[in-house]
């Protein structure tokens, strides 16, 4: 009874505008279950614990990210820049890890749910800012310990320019992406070739480069450092 009168509501929300939806009134009891209904949307599911429901992508639990944690080492006290958070499911395993990290989200939606999700999961060392990833990656001067590039580089006009970026920005780099198929076009294409992208972090000077044997042929998951 409780789900389907949450359903009716998330549908009559989902006929209002943006600014509707911010300016009305939520007459419940306040909890975190109001802050995930207000935008809607979610693709993620938050750990049972939490106690609110969302979607149903295990991103708080991403072996991806843990791959990319242990090919690293401690993180403790280190510097991590994140591109493209999505709903902040990388970013919570980030901390735990004992990063700092700083998110640059360039989707509003996708913004909002971070702020939320960062509420929920009660993080303390991760910034979240909404903004053009380029346009960041071309005028900071800022240098981390760690870069992750999770699905960040199909959200770039030209992916492998985008990596050349990255290159500039920390001496170690993790990156997960749908790769093209052989033959297809490179440079300029939606989606990068595998041995373009590692052509690219070595040309950079990245000399140490580990491929996760796990996960899709049409993805590729990445480790590299100096």
């Amino acid at each position: 009874m409780l789900r389907t009168l949450r359903d009716r509501l998330l549908k009559r929300q989902a006929s209002l505008t943006s600014a509707e939806v911010f300016d009305s009134y939520v007459a419940r009891l306040p909890r975190l279950q109001n802050a995930v209904d207000a935008i809607g949307g979610w693709s993620c599911a938050f750990p049972p614990e939490c106690g609110v429901s969302a979607g149903e992508i295990e991103a708080f639990d991403d072996s991806r990210i843990c791959w990319a944690i242990d090919c690293f080492g401690s993180l403790a006290g280190r510097s991590v820049l994140e591109l493209a958070p999505g709903e902040a499911g990388h970013s919570f395993l980030l901390e735990s890890a004992g990063a700092h990290v700083e998110a640059i989200e360039p989707s509003r939606a996708g913004f909002i749910r971070c702020l939320v999700a960062k509420e929920v999961m009660r993080l303390q060392r991760t910034r979240f800012w909404l903004g053009d990833m380029e346009a960041f990656l071309r005028e900071t001067d800022k240098r981390y310990d760690l870069v992750v590039a999770c699905d960040a580089l199909r959200r770039f006009a030209d992916p492998l320019a985008a990596t050349a970026l990255l290159t500039r920005r920390a001496d170690a780099l993790f990156i997960h992406t749908p790769i093209a198929a052989d033959g297809a076009p490179a440079a300029g294409d939606a989606l990068p070739r595998r041995d373009d992208l590692i052509e690219t972090l070595r040309d950079a000077g990245f000399s140490k480069i580990r491929e996760a044997e796990s996960g899709p042929a049409a993805a590729l998951s990445i480790f590299a450092r100096k």
